[in-house]
């Protein structure tokens, strides 16, 4: 069980390395989206992005994950990989389908969102993009499946490489604007796909197998309807918020997103790429509840920590990172968002259970019903509180999803969490957390000090507090031991 948790941990480091080019090169991105763009730009951007987010999720029929779950099955490596070609052919012919379907539909599009048909070359480029983003899915997952995330980061970190090359050209030296950012996504998309197809040639096994298609079907389309509900619950605040209020409200609210999303990134996203694999191999291990149990407990820790920083160093992030003034009240929007980006990651181990069963409609039935009680609060709220209502209805629905999936994944796959000291790590960051607002400082060098140094006294509450086991201090020491010689 120690080396699967490290190989967790390990996994979790590197695909967080490779996700650090994410965040790199989105703030690196931010004074240049701040100086091009106006708050109203950036606003009709962030919804035609998390519009292409949406439909990537939806359209790509969460075929992958059947292709995990399958592959994890059999240790023939014949087997896997004609789970692969069929994968990769579903999402082949998915590609090309959507795209001469949904392109007759642009003029349409362009109306709907921008009450003119000027617009339709952008939603060509959007469903192309869509379209290369669900086929680039079956090499990334199959690096993830054989455990080689530095392969998988560095491909990640290339593309948006690519990506920010690209953008720097369009915004500046083009000129065009918001479909400039678009333009760099579709190429960068392509050239990945070019630089895989070897890859993907060297782990297929040609044999269409229609069967197989079936009951990978059966067991993603329940997911696809989560995957419906979970992208709604994601991104359709912005649009209540672009119904309820305007675009300029769409841009502050998403830019504190965007910043309360390096939690996201870092800790739920990493963990989830480097978590899966191991999960499914490791589920019918007599370890198994043992190792569930005691990820999920640092996992929270994590998660609690990371949001404590970004909550208190959100106003000192902008303030680098966004030329225009305008744009720097998101930051107080970022707390609220982080708590509802670590229930995520809380229900994330939750509703694994029901994968480990294969009961899978489960999670559709849970997040469905969240997502309407999100639009019912969203609709009720941001006419009174604004952006900040948008905020709490996320993080409302994000804990009612965990609290049904915990009691209702216990059924299939009982598992003892250690809850309290789940509420033990939030009493915690919240205490710190208010404390560090309560200081009357002005001074914003002080300020970042002082910050700091309340971050640093976390770990160590928790341990006066006795988070910590004594077998897992030991362990903790021999690995300091270690990384000293």
């Amino acid at each position: 069980m120690l080396d699967k948790l490290k190989d967790t941990a390990k996994h979790t480091f590197i695909y967080s390395l490779g996700n650090l080019s994410t965040k790199i090169i989105g703030l690196l991105l931010l004074p240049l989206y701040t100086s091009k763009l106006s708050l109203l730009d950036y606003g009709q951007f962030a919804i035609l992005e998390t519009t292409t987010m949406f439909l990537t999720m939806v359209l790509g029929l969460r075929i992958v994950s059947s292709m995990m779950r399958w592959s994890a099955e059999t240790d023939v490596p014949q087997e896997q990989n004609k789970i692969f070609f069929n994968t990769y052919l579903i999402l082949l012919i998915t590609a090309v389908v959507i795209n001469i379907l949904f392109i007759p539909t642009k003029d349409w599009l362009s109306s709907l969102f921008f009450s003119s048909s000027n617009y339709s070359h952008y939603f060509t480029v959007i469903f192309g993009i869509i379209g290369f983003e669900i086929i680039n899915q079956v090499p990334m997952n199959i690096f993830r499946f054989q455990g080689k995330p530095t392969i998988y980061s560095i491909v990640f970190a290339t593309k948006l490489v690519i990506v920010l090359v690209l953008n720097i050209y369009f915004l500046v030296y083009a000129e065009t604007g918001i479909i400039g950012i678009f333009y760099s996504q579709l190429i960068a998309n392509a050239i990945q796909m070019l630089f895989t197809i070897p890859i993907l040639l060297a782990h297929f096994h040609y044999k269409l197998d229609v069967d197989l298609i079936k009951e990978m079907l059966e067991y993603s389309i329940p997911l696809i309807f989560s995957a419906i509900s979970v992208q709604i619950l994601a991104i359709g605040d912005r649009y209540i918020i672009k119904y309820l209020l305007d675009y300029s409200q769409v841009g502050i609210y998403s830019l504190g997103y965007k910043i309360a999303g390096v939690l996201n990134v870092f800790i739920v996203q990493a963990f989830a790429l480097g978590f899966l694999p191991i999960a499914y191999k490791m589920q019918k291990s007599k370890d198994a509840h043992i190792f569930f149990k005691k990820v999920f407990k640092y996992l929270t820790m994590l998660l609690v920590f990371g949001s404590l920083g970004l909550s208190l160093f959100a106003r000192e992030i902008l303030l680098v990172f966004t030329v225009n003034p305008d744009f720097q009240i998101a930051y107080k929007v970022v707390p609220l968002i982080t708590i509802a980006i670590i229930f995520k990651g809380i229900q994330y181990m939750f509703l694994l259970g029901f994968h480990y069963v294969k009961k899978t409609k489960y999670v559709a039935y849970i997040v469905t019903f969240a997502l309407f009680i999100n639009i019912g609060l969203n609709f009720l709220l941001i006419p009174i509180y604004g952006i900040w209502g948008a905020a709490f209805a996320t993080v409302t629905s994000s804990l009612l999803i965990s609290v049904i999936s915990y009691f209702v994944s216990q059924k299939f796959y009982p598992i003892r969490y250690e809850i309290g000291k789940m509420f033990l790590v939030f009493l915690v960051g919240i205490i710190l957390y208010f404390t560090a607002k309560a200081l009357p400082i002005t001074n914003i060098y002080l300020r970042v000090l002082v910050k700091l140094m309340i971050c640093t006294l976390y770990p160590v509450l928790l341990y006066l507090l006795r988070f910590y086991e004594k077998t897992e201090l030991n362990k903790m020491k021999k690995v300091l031991i270690r990384f000293r010689k």
